[in-house]
């Protein structure tokens, strides 16, 4: 029987917390997938134990050297035999009904060409969640200031991919899940989240994001990936406007009537295009407006 789904997890040195996020994936009520597994060259005992799992869903790889998750994606992609592919990333934790519900909602959703999932965030440096909305409109709007997905949630058409040449770029490093969305949005595709707690999102001092080296990467390319998704809608001149009053992203009480003029002026210049809804956009804006992105 041919799968209808892959998984594909990039890991490296996570001992620790591996085995947990691989045994969530493979508990599944839904159980019709291929789990494509990447060890980064681990230094650590992290690939002997994801070895030691009899499990024949497991394809497991191990790089010579370490490559970073960003290749390693893309290489799972290219192997990737299933319809659809997810992701989980190697210190979260999937909930035991997160890939049927998914499977589900794609196969009732032939629009949407990727979806994530609401989260929950646990662990050391608690931060709430930042995944705010489900409606494409919405997550296509604020997807010009910020990544309104969850990585470790997320499930696409493999299909869509192809026809359309997209993959992980390996220049993006950091910031390579936002500009996969920014890649499937150009395309003219459309991303959703499901309005439901499908995925537990770790925080530690080690995750990519905190770390002062990796951090400054992925600002850098996550600044350059938000302006290629404003051009769609500004001109150069308005985009290094629009970026100088939301420059203090998160937004708070000290900078948000800067950050509204910014996103009226946004608004204006797509429904110049007819495109959206309107009432979409004033809803994101008056989520601003309360302070709703201050995380």
């Amino acid at each position: 029987m041919s799968v209808k789904l892959s998984v594909i997890m990039s890991t490296y040195n996570r001992e620790n917390m591996v085995l947990e996020s691989v045994n969530s994936i493979l508990t599944q009520t839904y159980d019709n997938f291929e789990f494509i597994i990447i060890d980064d060259n681990s230094t650590d005992n992290t690939y002997n134990l994801i070895k030691s799992l009899n499990d024949k869903r497991i394809k497991l790889f191990r790089s010579n050297r370490n490559c970073g998750c960003t290749f390693n994606y893309h290489t799972g992609q290219n192997i990737a035999k299933g319809e659809f592919i997810a992701h989980i990333d190697d210190d979260d934790i999937s909930f035991p009904k997160r890939l049927e519900t998914q499977i589900n909602y794609m196969e009732n959703n032939c629009d949407i060409v990727l979806a994530g999932t609401f989260i929950e965030t646990f662990g050391e440096n608690m931060r709430p969640s930042w995944v705010f909305y489900s409606d494409s409109e919405k997550i296509n709007f604020s997807s010009n200031f910020y990544n309104p997905l969850c990585h470790s949630s997320i499930i696409y058409r493999k299909s869509f991919m192809e026809k359309n040449n997209i993959n992980y770029d390996i220049n993006k490093k950091c910031a390579q899940d936002y500009d996969f969305y920014k890649q499937i949005l150009l395309k003219g595709g459309k991303i959703s989240n499901l309005e439901e707690i499908l995925v537990k999102y770790r925080m530690h001092k080690n995750r990519l994001t905190d770390i002062k080296q990796t951090q400054d990467i992925q600002i850098y390319n996550a600044e350059n990936i938000k302006r290629e998704l404003q051009a769609r809608y500004l001109k150069p001149n308005q985009i290094e406007e629009f970026n100088s009053l939301i420059a203090d992203f998160p937004f708070n009480n000290y900078n948000v009537n800067r950050v509204i003029t910014a996103m009226k002026m946004l608004k204006d210049a797509i429904m110049s295009k007819n495109e959206y809804n309107s009432n979409k956009i004033d809803e994101v804006i008056k989520d601003i407006e309360n302070l709703r992105f201050k995380f």
